[in-house]
């Protein structure tokens, strides 16, 4: 019998930790909200400290970061309030923290990876149990409540959204499409295609339609036959129609509902602050109204004076915490020149010189970052960025094979020994 090694288990327990952190403050959100911030806080102190005692830093990154430094002060003063500014400015450390672990943990692409993988398998197979609880009718841990009391979910063309244990659809749907092309790109096992089919599926199922067109947009991309890749597209469409013509329909319907919401008509919270940020930009506020002034649940908890200021419209939907937009929060908070800075220390690895193949996931995960936030707090939200944004140091420096081939040549060698 092998061995078991208890230091390598302690040490990948070490560099696991945050994350577990991070995933047990995403449920204690619904069980526990008052210790969900605390432990994103301990998550964020515990990276930057290791990060510290690194003692290495990536140079673009570092060099932004000093730039951006005065700017998130100078916000941070600048607030209506002050207990406003600190309270939001601690989420403008949540990438800075990640990116900052991420170079500190960059030889251990392989346990990153294997780790996340499994995450997301057992978020997947969990929302089975979910199905069930939801078809039996019985209310589940991560319902809320409205304004009566009654349990209120998540659904979308009559079927309850996928959220695994994870406890909400954006972020299912989000890692099951970063976990697809990971698995795509760098396993080789032979389950590699049903892993694919439940990561398909699972996305789908999510009905998180920010992830499934940031899906189709990236297969297009990196698809070389793209006349081929409207042909499946088409052809899949065509089953699913002849298959189940009202779930079809009932989707079609809800992308129809928020391009009219957010683009075409613009009746809603999210247009709005669209609104506010083209103005503030056309009026050349360069470091910003203050952190914690709009957008953000601070901005909403402090009855931030930037929404009267701006006569925002928040079209019937007065219970919202956030305007679910990152860009307008950043924008308006610290200006043209603060979020420039800001999304440059964001975008900071792609300064490397990437190799091509590599390079292809780079784009993955900044595009389905980046794009989630167009309506969304992907960007300003730390379960979001440990599942994308802590991959990308370790696998510039990653020099091995496939994860698979890797883990069958360990394997051998183990039981060379043992013979």
């Amino acid at each position: 019998m092998a061995k078991i090694n208890i230091y390598k288990i302690r040490g990948n327990f070490t560099i696991l930790f945050p994350f577990i952190l991070i995933f047990i403050s995403e449920v204690m959100m619904h069980l526990n909200p008052p210790l969900a911030p605390v432990l994103k806080v301990c998550a964020v102190i515990y990276m930057l400290i290791y990060a510290f005692f690194g003692n290495t830093f990536h140079t673009a990154f570092i060099f932004f970061l000093v730039f951006f430094i005065p700017i998130f002060f100078y916000g941070i003063i600048h607030s209506f309030n002050l207990s406003a500014g600190i309270s939001e400015g601690v989420r403008y450390l949540f990438p800075v923290s990640i990116l900052m672990y991420s170079f500190a943990i960059r030889t251990r692409f392989r346990l990153l990876i294997c780790a996340f993988i499994i995450f997301v398998l057992i978020n997947d197979f969990w929302q089975i149990i979910n199905y069930i609880n939801w078809i039996r009718g019985e209310i589940q841990w991560f319902y809320l409540k409205d304004l009566y009391g009654n349990p209120k979910y998540n659904m979308s063309s009559g079927i309850l959204r996928a959220t695994g244990i994870v406890a909400f659809f954006g972020l299912f749907g989000f890692m099951n499409l970063i976990a697809f092309f990971i698995t795509r790109k760098y396993y080789n096992g032979k389950k590699k295609k049903l892993l694919l089919a439940i990561f398909i599926i699972s996305l789908f199922l999510s009905f998180s339609y920010k992830s499934i067109g940031t899906f189709l947009v990236l297969l297009f991309i990196q698809h070389k036959n793209k006349l081929r890749f409207f042909q499946v597209i088409g052809s899949l469409f065509v089953v699913l129609f002849l298959i189940m013509p009202k779930l079809l329909k009932s989707m079609g319907e809800s992308v129809v509902f928020r391009v009219e919401q957010y683009i075409t008509k613009g009746d809603s919270a999210r247009a709005e602050s669209y609104r506010v940020m083209f103005d503030d930009l056309a009026d050349f506020n360069l470091f910003g109204r203050g952190i914690g002034s709009f957008g953000g649940p601070s901005s909403v908890t402090y009855n931030s004076p930037v929404y009267p200021d701006t006569n925002f419209n928040w079209y019937y939907t007065i219970d919202l915490k956030t305007t679910d937009t990152f860009f307008p929060h950043l924008f308006v908070e610290v200006g043209f020149i603060g979020g420039l800075l800001y999304l440059l220390i964001i975008l900071s690895p792609i300064f490397f010189r990437w190799p091509k193949d590599k390079f292809e996931i780079v784009v993955v995960i900044y595009v389905s970052l980046f794009l989630d936030a167009l309506f969304s707090y992907s960007l300003n939200n730390i379960a979001f960025l440990a599942l994308s944004l802590s991959f990308l140091y370790p696998l510039f420096y990653f020099n091995g094979d496939n994860i698979s081939s890797n883990l069958m040549l360990e394997s051998t060698k183990q039981k060379k020994k043992q013979d």
